[in-house]
């Protein structure tokens, strides 16, 4: 009998997952695969990222995949090198992606889905991992082919991407690629007001930021679930 994998989504928690608190901000739903999309402290502060780190030992999944965001900037090492000389916040950076698959412009296999992730969205207010639009279409091409999942922290263009005053934010080279290689889902977040579920050309694309544009809890994690491709023991 084929087992269904669940995935459990969530993105922009800006250092709310407080595993010390008497009543917990953000309550997860049982699954199997836990994804966070960026964005899991307010600016990659030392403090913030051992809560995190706390919270996230304590979650019941049998695979934990996480990815930067650009207010996480204390993990971009190219942009802020002046962190690496934190012999303490690295010491505890390091432990963190210990405790998950730390997904950096990079991929891992999960019950048999290759699972593609980076934290890089369109440069925005000087913050982390910024990615300018002319270097967008030679970066996203090292998306690997055969992604069933791409977790970034930015969204596609038209997806879960529409900023009041502002209007459709999305990397338009990021939508083309992921069409280009027909992923199963793009996970992303980033833009808090975006919440939700969109689709197109057979893809899903899910804005999974729990946080409103004011920085409220207002939603809840984005869950769906695949077959497992792995052979199933008789």
């Amino acid at each position: 009998m084929q087992k269904n994998i669940t995935f459990v989504c969530i993105s922009d928690t800006h250092g709310l997952l407080n595993p010390s608190s008497v009543k917990p901000t953000i309550t997860l739903p049982q699954g199997d695969v836990l994804i966070h999309c960026g964005d899991f402290t307010n600016c990659g502060e030392l403090d913030g990222i051992k809560k995190f780190k706390q919270w996230l030992i304590q979650q019941p999944f049998k695979y934990k995949i996480l990815i930067a965001g650009n207010h996480d900037l204390t993990l971009d090492n190219i942009k802020y090198p002046k962190y690496l000389k934190d012999p303490q916040l690295q010491a505890e950076i390091k432990d963190l992606q210990n405790q998950c698959i730390y997904l950096l412009n990079s991929s891992c296999v999960v019950e048999g889905y290759k699972i593609w992730g980076s934290p890089y969205s369109l440069e925005f207010c000087n913050w982390g991992f910024e990615l300018f639009p002319k270097d967008a279409q030679k970066f996203w091409s090292q998306i690997e082919e055969g992604s069933d999942i791409v977790v970034t922290h930015g969204p596609s263009y038209g997806h879960g991407d529409y900023v009041n005053n502002a209007g459709h934010v999305g990397d338009k080279e990021l939508l083309n690629r992921i069409k280009q290689i027909k992923a199963k889902y793009h996970l992303f977040g980033h833009i808090h007001e975006g919440y939700g579920i969109t689709e197109e050309d057979g893809i899903k694309f899910a804005n999974c930021s729990l946080l409103d544009e004011y920085y409220k809890v207002t939603n809840g994690p984005i869950v769906f679930q695949l077959p497992s491709k792995l052979q199933q023991e008789n």
